[in-house]
């Protein structure tokens, strides 16, 4: 008999008190930032200005008197004053309004005292000295959304993820009837409908009593069914009659939840659910089958009732069925809503690809790989079309080639009838990376019968077609794989098997004999991650692997993976809201490829901000900075005013311009609401102004290609140095120790320090550092003081050293997740000292890899950083163009790319940058195609490469490339904003509109996966933007009617 499983009670969880917080959770998920060196005090906004601005924004802010200056940094300390108290070393027992209110005065205290309190009171004129000479520069260095020691954006973070890990660990398993809805919006659709016996035709309203009574005097269930987490709740102070039946989660609230029909004695009938029983193999403690089987046999019938005639059964539409035999089968596992026969089903957009062949070839598959070695094949070029789904076939349109006819006939032009009841017809999925769908199908005509008045569609009887479909957004395209492969005839599998890699171990779920709209509720996201974390919590390592990971800030997640690419189960709800059940169960229908697809449970994991050294010690991600700087040029010594900012291992130069500076806080006369909606609003608009700073970016430096940052030696500057690259180890003990002098702390800055300074050459070496490049060159920049340069060189520097040693580390990292699919390049043998040879273990396809969590990371999901992907790629303009090396930055629908030239101190931006709004992201063999005849050949042996980060691979060349078909969009489209815009004046791009392509080439297939999927993310978060444009760019054109 197999051991029973334990559950850990909620009151293990560790408290969400912000103040009970682990100091490394804030670590090492803050994003934190410096900005360095004084401000120009006309970035920042007077009294005067920031009252005309809010008049404008119809926010009324009083200005008049000291109390109400400060209005937002006093609400701030008031939020903040018992974190800041309890970091001061008191104890959460003496908190009270005396202690508060001490708090606060404090804090308000040391904020006046500070370099930036003292300088925007004074900038207000409430502490302007008169015999004071106006100054150009205001304020200092300071940590943005910190004041007085307390980051609150970090603070809030911190507190929104413990509550986050603890609502997983804690999760309730609720009785089922709270978490189910009814079927539709009438009475008869309801839950009592639906549990009655699937023979007869529901009775009457009023008879739904008689039979929920019959209901709940059922057998009691045996003592001995009850499984541990049934347990858990039996045990609690407060249980419910039905608590040991269900698996469900608390469902969230709907509108019709309130809804007066709903019968008030619902929760007293006996759960359609049994209980669940668990079973464990005799495996090792590392390697755990579970198996949770549910039962959903309906309920006994009431003998008493009439039977129904079978007239009255086989006369039943719509919600009538519901509840039913019919009703069970009928109701298709995709949608509740009613279509009526001839409705339009689904219409999107789509970027097609025809094949033909003469000969009738049934393909039992049509992948990526088949495709690869199928002759004989014509195709057409890629092209944009109008794709419906009506009836029993799907329809592709284009426009018209001879102007105007549209208008004239009323509708576009039906170019392709793909015929769904056809036993020809068949439905693959082409590419798991892109979600490409494919549809073999014989060919189609269509002629007009005079004597009927409507048209006919013939199929030949020779000849094949092949229709390969990219829509442009990830979640709408396996919505139409799940619809079409349900249409079809696809079935669910007896089971569903949940894998968790860092375990290593399995769960598996019996599914339901009987398919309704109940399974949905059974294997929804929340429902199964809170079954995963009940059942796992009796494997040994939880604790160590999992709980670990949850107490740093993280959160489980489910996702589908094929080979070495993960699929995020991250969206609730479609394109136009409507929430998409089937969000876990469309997986299913991409099990019809050669490489296997099985759903996960991982940890979703952010970006990383530390990594281990050599020696094992742990090095984090220091700060980023940014601030204001001169920049020396090497010949004619003339000082040009940049800006310069950190982002993701990058050295952004900006014009002072456009430079969007932080704002420090209490510079702003606004009222806010609360912590939680200040702190979540104030990081959001850090990633904004980040995403600006990229895009007016006028040049990039990477931090890998710096050797040194150290402060300027001669007065003089030389333009060159032969200094040599380091190993890592040698390589981080290179950055002199900064000792701060008396010269340096007696420099006030600016003019009026030379001034008074009797060598201002030395004076301004002093505030010179310098970057010494790989390349040879050498980067002088100026700052305000000698202090200011002191902190530029020793934050820069920490950044160097962290990236160049994080940047090998990825390396390795992504050749040991390359070995998932092949063979090392460089295969390592092993020895021991009995000189016994061990050489590397086997490709393992099935490996749990862990690591690739880090791959696909939420930080693109969240968006919780400007960039959502950066990296080196080769780019190409065009089909006959060069590639080119690229530094290439994924920013919020835009792509910016940075030209690379070997002999250039800082890499320029390219002026045009890819907007996303309309883009199509395509890869693979599929990307290939759009190469002339003669510059691809897949038969051509790959050569094995070596990059300067260590990185080794070989694979093929159309592993390795993605095309991007994108349309150049107006500024005001490209906002994202549609709110100050009517639907009359969207840009609605006809379907013949011009595209421009561009194609890259990664240097593995791991970096183009993660490039894909970024990509595909960003697209998708940028339709769901404008739901309003595409939901008219969907409805545009009129189709013809059959």
């Amino acid at each position: 008999m197999a051991p029973p499983i334990f559950c850990v009670t909620s009151s293990s969880v560790a408290s969400t008190s912000a103040s009970k917080l682990d100091d490394q959770i804030q670590s090492e998920h803050a994003h934190r930032r410096f900005f360095i060196g004084p401000m120009p005090q006309k970035v920042l906004s007077t009294p005067e200005e920031l009252k005309r601005q809010n008049k404008r924004k119809h926010i009324f802010t009083r200005t008049g008197s000291s109390d109400t200056t400060d209005e937002e940094l006093t609400q701030i300390i008031k939020i903040h004053a018992r974190s800041f108290f309890l970091r001061q070393g008191g104890r959460e027992e003496d908190w009270g309004e005396n202690e508060e209110q001490t708090t606060r005065e404090e804090m308000y205290r040391r904020w006046k005292e500070s370099e930036w309190g003292v300088a925007l009171r004074r900038l207000r004129g409430q502490e302007a000295k008169p015999n004071k000479q106006p100054n150009n520069w205001i304020g200092g260095s300071f940590e943005i959304g910190n004041i007085v020691g307390i980051n609150i954006m970090d603070e809030a973070d911190s507190l929104s993820r413990v509550s986050t890990r603890n609502s997983q660990l804690s999760a309730p398993i609720i009785p089922l009837e709270s978490a189910l809805e009814p079927l539709g919006p009438s009475s008869h659709g309801s839950l009592a409908t639906e549990q009655q016996t699937f023979v007869t035709a529901p009775s009457m309203s009023t008879e739904h009593p008689q039979v929920q009574t019959q209901a709940s005097s059922a057998s009691p269930i045996s003592q001995n069914s009850l499984s541990p987490i049934n347990c858990e709740h039996r045990n609690s102070r407060a249980p419910s009659p039905s608590s040991s039946t269900a698996l469900l989660r608390p469902a969230t609230s709907r509108k019709h939840d309130s809804d007066p029909s709903h019968n008030p004695l619902e929760s007293t009938r006996r759960p359609i659910m049994k209980l669940p029983s668990f079973s464990r193999t005799n495996e090792s403690t590392h390697k755990i089958k579970k198996t949770v089987h549910y039962n959903l046999s309906p309920v006994e019938s009431n003998s008493s009732l009439p039977p129904t005639s079978p007239t009255t059964v086989l006369e039943r539409t719509g919600t009538d069925v519901s509840g039913t035999s019919a009703g069970a089968m009928s109701i298709s596992a995709m949608d509740v809503q009613q279509i009526n026969w001839g409705d339009t089903v689904m219409r999107d957009r789509m970027l097609v690809r025809i094949y033909s062949t003469e000969t009738v070839n049934m393909f039992s598959s049509f992948d990526e790989s088949v495709h690869r070695v199928t002759h004989d094949l014509k195709y057409e070029d890629w092209g944009e079309f109008l794709v419906v789904w009506r009836m029993d076939r799907i329809e592709i349109y284009e426009n018209y080639t001879i102007p105007g006819k549209e208008w004239v006939t009323g509708h576009k032009h039906l170019s392709y009838i793909i015929p769904l009841k056809s036993t020809r017809t068949r439905l693959f999925l082409y590419c798991f990376v892109d979600l490409t769908f494919c549809i073999t199908c014989s060919p189609t005509t269509r002629r007009f019968n005079p004597v009927k008045a409507k048209w006919t569609i013939h199929s030949a009887k020779e000849g094949s077609n092949i229709f390969i479909f990219k829509p442009k957004c990830r979640s709408r395209a396996s919505d139409w794989i799940w619809r079409l492969w349900k249409h079809r005839g696809g079935t669910l599998p007896p089971t569903v098997e949940i894998r968790n890699p860092r375990l290593d171990s399995k769960l598996k779920i019996d599914m339901p004999t009987v398919e309704s709209i109940h399974i949905y509720k059974i294997f929804s996201k929340d429902n199964l991650i809170a079954l995963s974390v009940q059942s796992l919590r009796a494997v040994p390592d939880w604790k160590y692997a999992i709980e670990r990971q949850l107490a740093e800030g993280d959160v489980l997640q489910l996702c589908w993976r094929q080979g070495s690419y993960l699929d995020w189960i991250w969206l609730d709800d479609d394109v136009d809201g409507r929430p998409r059940d089937w969000a876990v169960l469309c997986g299913l229908a991409l099990k019809q490829t050669t490489t296997p697809v099985h759903l996960e449970l991982r940890v979703a994991q952010h970006h990383s901000e530390f990594v281990h050294r050599k020696d094992g010690a742990r090095l984090g991600e220091p700060p980023s900075i940014e601030g204001y700087v001169d920049h020396v040029k090497p010949n004619t010594h003339v000082k040009q005013a940049l800006y310069l900012a950190t982002h993701d291992g990058n050295l952004f130069v900006l014009n002072p311009s456009r430079a969007h500076p932080p704002t420090p806080l209490g510079a702003t006369l606004q009222p806010i609401e609360t912590d939680v909606g200040y702190a979540y609003t104030l990081r959001k608009s850090e990633v904004k102004r980040g995403i600006q700073q990229l895009l007016d970016a006028n040049g990039v430096v990477d931090l890998r290609s710096i050797l040194v940052v150290r402060r300027a030696v001669h007065p003089t500057m030389q333009p060159t140095h032969n200094l040599r690259e380091h190993d890592d180890a040698s390589y981080l003990n290179v950055g002199e120790t900064l000792a701060v002098s008396q010269s340096d702390q007696e420099d006030i800055g600016g003019e009026e320090g030379l001034n008074r300074s009797e060598n201002q050459r030395e004076l301004r070496m002093k505030r010179s550092f310098e970057l010494l490049l790989e390349n040879g060159h050498i980067l002088r920049f100026e700052t305000f003081s000698c202090m200011f340069t002191n902190e530029w060189v020793e934050k820069l520097q920490a950044l160097v050293n962290y990236w160049r040693v994080k940047h090998r580390i990825d390396a390795k990292e992504e050749m040991k997740l390359a070995q998932g699919y092949r063979p090392p390049v460089t295969p390592h043998i092993y020895a021991e000292t009995d000189r016994t040879m061990y050489a590397e273990p086997p490709v393992d396809p099935s490996s749990t890899l862990p690591a690739l969590g880090s791959l696909f990371n939420w930080c693109v999901l969240d968006g919780c950083k400007p960039i959502a992907k950066s990296g080196k790629v080769f780019m190409r303009q065009g089909l006959h163009g060069q590639y080119r090396l690229v530094d290439l930055v994924l920013a919020s629908e835009r792509l910016i790319h940075f030209r690379i030239s070997p002999k250039s101190v800082i890499h320029r931006s390219m002026r045009k940058k890819i907007d996303l709004v309309d883009a199509y992201v395509c890869s693979g063999y599929l990307g290939a195609q759009v190469l002339p005849v003669g510059q691809f050949n897949p038969t051509e042996n790959n050569v094995p490469r070596r990059y300067q980060d260590g990185l080794e691979t070989d694979d093929a060349e159309e592993d390795r490339l993605f095309v991007i078909w994108y349309r150049k969009t107006s500024a005001e489209e490209g906002s994202g904003d549609s709110s100050t815009r009517s639907g009359a004046d969207l840009d609605i791009p006809p379907l013949s509109a011009k595209r421009k392509f561009v194609i890259f080439r990664t240097r593995s297939r791991l970096e183009r996966d993660a490039w894909c999927w970024a990509l595909s993310s960003t697209i998708e978060k940028a339709v769901r933007a404008r739901k309003e444009r595409e939901h008219r760019l969907r409805e545009r054109g009129r189709l013809m009617d059959l």
